[in-house]
């Protein structure tokens, strides 16, 4: 906690900060893709190497809901989001969270029909007139187990 900050509104600021990271999965579960962008700042720091093999980039926000559409297009999801840790000062946060996410495909074979992964997830968020934003999201992949083929992101690595 700063000194800057009381304790009460050091509570509602790491609450709200939680809020997006929840309110990003639960947005990508019920693809409300309107709903995903409006939590991410208009530059996004994304790296997603270990799970998609791609290198890490500075992409619109628009381009990364995009990718998310076509990844996830078919598919039932369950994004869980767990142990978040929360650093912030007056501009700038961070949170550091465990993930698992379960993804299902209906038109596969049993057996063939899941991926599941687990690790964790570090955001930094920004404020952005007045709100917080996401700015950087990095993936670590601790468990992979399923079928790739069934996320479109991953076909061709």
């Amino acid at each position: 906690m700063t000194s800057e900050l009381s304790a009460i509104q050091w509570v509602i600021e790491r609450s709200k900060i939680i809020d997006i990271i929840v309110g990003i999965a639960n947005a990508m579960d019920d693809k409300n893709w309107h709903r995903l962008r409006k939590y991410l700042a208009d530059d996004i720091y994304t790296d997603y190497s270990e799970f998609r093999g791609e290198l890490p980039q500075q992409i619109k926000a628009e381009a990364y809901v995009q990718q998310r559409v076509e990844g996830l297009t078919g598919l039932k999801t369950l994004h869980i989001s767990t142990n978040h840790e929360v650093a912030f000062n007056k501009d700038y946060a961070q949170c550091r969270s465990a993930y698992s996410i379960y993804r299902f495909d209906s038109t596969c074979e049993p057996g063939q029909d899941r991926l599941d992964t687990a690790g964790n997830y570090e955001h930094d968020l920004i404020k952005v007139e007045g709100e917080w934003r996401v700015s950087a999201i990095k993936q670590t992949v601790v468990i992979i187990s399923g079928n790739r083929r069934i996320h479109r992101g991953l076909r061709d690595s």
